[in-house]
């Protein structure tokens, strides 16, 4: 399940539109993102690739700019696969996830103070003390 050369380079115009260069970091297409990146969201989302293709069969001459407009206006199921794979292509790859601090998920430490008593929303309750209804007993 890949695209071929012509679908990635349309593939990666559309996606330059929706994550263009900035000062601090590089556009899609130039992320490297539209080989190993890509295939590997296929892999994790082969429901995608279908539809992707289908959606670059039809993208015709346009401009890049413009078939990204128009399917945000007229077919938001469609820009939303591109919306998804794009993404997920380019923040896979390792350079980009150190270019934003971004290490990777990891063990978080659990806060062992009791938070839930800190806002007074329970004092009302403690004040009361317990209050309970002995439950029928079943023959």
């Amino acid at each position: 399940m890949s695209l071929d050369a012509r679908q990635r380079e349309l593939f990666a115009k559309l996606a330059d539109t929706l994550i263009p260069a900035s000062e601090n970091m590089p556009s899609y297409s130039e992320s490297d993102a539209n080989g190993e990146f890509l295939d590997a969201v296929f892999v994790a989302r082969p429901d995608l690739h279908d539809a992707l293709c289908e959606l670059l069969a039809r993208v015709g001459d346009q401009s890049p700019a413009d078939v990204v407009k128009d399917l945000q206006s007229h077919a938001p199921d469609e820009f939303a696969v591109l919306a998804e794979i794009v993404p997920a292509a380019y923040f896979m790859n390792p350079a980009i996830r150190e270019a934003i601090g971004y290490s990777g998920q990891g063990p978080q430490p659990i806060d062992v103070r009791v938070d839930y008593m800190e806002d007074g929303l329970l004092e009302s309750v403690i004040r009361r003390g317990p209050v309970y209804r002995p439950t029928p007993v079943s023959r």
